[in-house]
């Protein structure tokens, strides 16, 4: 039950992403957030629709590569659990940019507690987001293991 209604909290959110009363910096957790519970839920059209058509990383991937890694990661994941933290959020006009720790796992574990992230696959995320249209994409991520 507390799964439901964090998701239909967070698809509140989301929804008012593009709303003027939300400052710059929120709409861009907004996205983060909908990208993290987009995942949780396998939903490929879910990540992907907040992925910009120009992304392009330092490893030479574009949105079909980052499309397929994540059906790889579907494939071979029947459970997503992700607790992240945003250390780093700044927006200057049409563009941001996030440092965001990721803790993941492919079983249902309680990830805010400490000891249980250690045996976690914990990532830490750069990523560059642009005002789209009024919608926050993601352009690039560049990525490194640990929290």
């Amino acid at each position: 039950m507390k799964n439901i209604v964090v998701s239909v909290i967070l698809i509140l959110l989301v929804g008012c992403n593009s709303s003027p009363e939300l400052s710059p910096e929120q709409q861009v957790r907004n996205t983060i957030a909908a990208i993290e519970l987009a995942t949780e839920e396998r939903s490929l059209s879910g990540v992907m629709e907040h992925v910009s058509d120009q992304y392009a990383d330092h490893q030479g991937n574009d949105k079909k590569a980052i499309k397929q890694m994540f059906q790889l990661q579907i494939i071979r994941n029947q459970q997503i659990n992700i607790f992240s933290v945003v250390r780093d959020l700044e927006v200057e006009g049409q563009f941001a940019s996030a440092e965001v720790s990721a803790a993941m796992a492919s079983r249902d574990v309680d990830l805010s507690n400490e000891s249980n992230r250690l045996r976690a696959d914990t990532h830490r995320f750069s990523v560059a987001f642009a005002n789209e249209d009024g919608e926050w994409k993601v352009r690039s991520v560049s990525w490194q293991r640990g929290w």
